[in-house]
């Protein structure tokens, strides 16, 4: 079972996020208790204030009865007197509290009602200040609230300070990323090792040298390959030049077996040719520097000069839609592909059958197509196409090398290629190659 890796700047976000919000939440819930007890020790402090001033200063200003209950949210203030069994002077005639209270803060039930009362006893009179604990309550929550109005805010504001901050910090990651990303065979450039942070500098040396070691690999492997190809080119040219001069000397006895001869070097010589074909491919090697290329035109000069092949074997070779196409390449591997495909459906088509050829833009891709009337491939078959020496027929002379060419050559410039059986009711191969038009070809992709 696969599981999906995270990113690393994702559970650090998350890591952060998680942890900054867990002490946010604890700040708040202490603020919020200190808020209640804050709020509350203030109005105990406003109750016994207004008690000091009534006796210092306004005491006559509280009126002997009230008429009312007055507003609930009010203090209500009682002043007792020896003479007077009842308060002498209240601002709320409807409750009435404990005068035998003792000096101080006290918590009293009257008229159902939980009070928050302040008793000041003096030598002549007792001075009460109360307030509906439900009042306290009430006032001491909206404010400890209040507390809280910053921490809601302030846990978002961190979740974006720490997104921004931690993808600003990986941001050199990404761009080393995007760097190693176009490392190829063709792009092998060192990354760069000035202003990393001091933990990247290990990781980017050690791709450096890997790098190093990269090129140096792939250059032995070009310099084997181009001198393969002059040790093995050379031996087989002078050998055909030998069986030329010898073919007059050759009695008529021994001329079937020497043809034989001749063929088998011919066959030696294309096989060799292949092999440092499909080597160069894979290795993306080229000989000569991409240029735009007119599709449509390579099409035409391959079909002119396989056309002898098709005319000996009565095969109709022809195009159905041609559309002037360019793509970025070089002409050798352009050549080489188109030449592969069309080679391969003359020598599978039997005589009197036909090849179509089309040449189309579709979605940025130039599209070649080539159809054919063939005995079509087995659809188990179709997978094993593309390896090297597979040969769908022994009775077909060929090397098994072709498609793996053009799969090799196509890779390079981020094309594809793909082979199968005809779907319209005739027997037959269509085999399919895009390659990225010019305007959007990728250079980096192009071996220079």
């Amino acid at each position: 079972m696969f599981v999906k890796a995270r990113s690393l700047s994702t559970q650090l976000i998350v890591s952060l996020g998680v942890l900054l919000s867990v002490f946010g939440t604890l700040q708040g819930i202490s603020s919020y208790h200190l808020a209640l007890v804050g709020v509350n020790a203030l109005l105990d402090s406003r109750l016994s204030n207004v008690a000091v001033r009534i006796r210092d200063v306004f005491e006559a200003a509280i009126p002997h009865r009230s008429a009312g209950s007055g507003n609930a949210d009010d203090i209500v203030v009682m002043v007792w007197t020896a003479e007077h069994k009842s308060p002498a002077r209240t601002t709320d005639s409807s409750v009435e509290f404990d005068r035998n209270s003792q000096g101080g803060f006290s918590d009293q039930i009257v008229n159902h009602e939980a009070w928050r009362v302040y008793t000041l006893v003096t030598y002549n009179e007792v001075i009460q200040v109360a307030q509906r604990i439900a009042v306290r309550e009430r006032m001491a929550e909206a404010s400890a609230a209040h507390a809280l109005m910053p921490i809601f805010v302030l846990i978002p504001a961190v979740w974006i300070a720490v997104y921004f901050c931690v993808r600003r910090a990986f941001g050199v990651l990404d761009r080393l990323g995007r760097r190693v990303q176009a490392i190829d065979s063709s792009h092998l450039e060192a990354l760069p090792e000035k202003g990393l942070p001091v933990e990247l500098e290990p990781f980017v040396s050690s791709i450096n040298r890997m790098i190093e070691r990269l090129d140096e690999s792939m250059k032995l492997e070009r310099d084997f390959i181009s001198d393969a190809a002059h040790e093995l080119r050379t031996p087989l040219t002078a050998l055909k030049l030998q069986a030329d001069n010898l073919q007059g000397d050759i009695v008529p006895a021994n001329r079937e077996r020497f043809q034989a001869l001749r063929h088998g070097i011919d066959r030696t010589s294309t096989l060799v040719a292949q092999l440092l074909q499909l080597a160069r491919a894979d290795a993306q090697i080229s000989t000569a520097a991409p240029e735009a290329l007119d599709v449509t035109e390579l099409v035409s000069s391959v079909v002119s000069e396989l056309l002898p092949i098709a005319t000996q074997k009565r095969i109709d070779i022809g195009a159905e839609e041609l559309m002037s196409v360019k793509v970025c390449a070089t002409e050798s591997d352009l050549r080489a592909v188109v030449k592969n495909l069309v080679g391969n459906a003359l020598r599978y088509t039997p005589e009197g059958g036909a090849v179509d050829l089309r040449v189309l833009a579709d979605e940025g891709l130039a599209r070649i197509e080539v159809t054919d009337t063939g005995p079509g491939i087995p659809e188990e078959l179709l997978p094993r196409v593309f390896d090297r020496f597979f040969r769908v027929s022994q009775s077909v002379e060929g090397s098994g090398l072709g498609l793996a060419i053009v799969r090799a050559i196509v890779a390079r410039y981020g094309g594809s290629v793909t082979l199968s059986n005809r779907e319209d009711g005739v027997s037959g191969l269509r085999a399919v190659v895009t390659f990225p038009l010019l305007q959007k070809a990728a250079m980096s992709h192009v071996v220079m």
